[in-house]
């Protein structure tokens, strides 16, 4: 997932007051280490999970023991702009809330986190790649399905 993917939020409140949260449950993930830094235009913020514990043993033996995670919260006048239409018809402005760019294939980590974060904030989006939209619901169902394809966020999600 090294495409342009990232959370969408309504044009009203693209605020950055979350961050605390998104904090909160990439750190309940495993993900320690962590850096933000204020860029102007967002904030940007940079976490993985520590390869060693305190007793320098490994802290992980599989894929996800070196996992980071490039996470940029964009300023709201920074913020590219899509309108949404709801399934009633009525078109709504969301902004690029969260821009998420990973390293290698962390399809699962990916939906792990924002099936936590969907819990906290259900009004969001995520746009996957190739422009597909996920709302909670289809989040919640790929999160639910016992085999996904690791390319979930790549594909059409009324197809998954």
């Amino acid at each position: 997932m090294a495409g342009d993917v990232g959370i969408l939020r309504r044009k009203d409140d693209n605020s950055c007051r979350d961050i605390k949260s998104i904090v909160n449950i990439l750190m309940s993930r495993g993900f320690t280490n962590e850096s933000l830094d204020d860029k102007g235009d967002c904030y940007s913020f940079y976490v993985n999970k520590p390869d060693y514990d305190d007793d320098f043993r490994w802290y992980l033996d599989d894929r996800s023991s070196w996992a980071i995670m490039y996470i940029n919260i964009i300023k709201r006048e920074h913020s590219y702009c899509w309108t949404v239409e709801d399934s009633s018809g009525k078109k709504i402005d969301y902004y690029r809330y969260v821009y998420i760019e990973g390293s290698g294939n962390r399809g699962f980590m990916y939906l792990n986190f924002l099936h936590e974060y969907f819990k906290l904030f259900p009004e969001d989006i995520f746009k996957g790649e190739a422009d597909y939209l996920y709302t909670k619901e289809d989040i919640d169902r790929i999160y639910e399905k016992e085999i996904w394809l690791e390319n979930w966020y790549d594909l059409d999600p009324k197809t998954l």
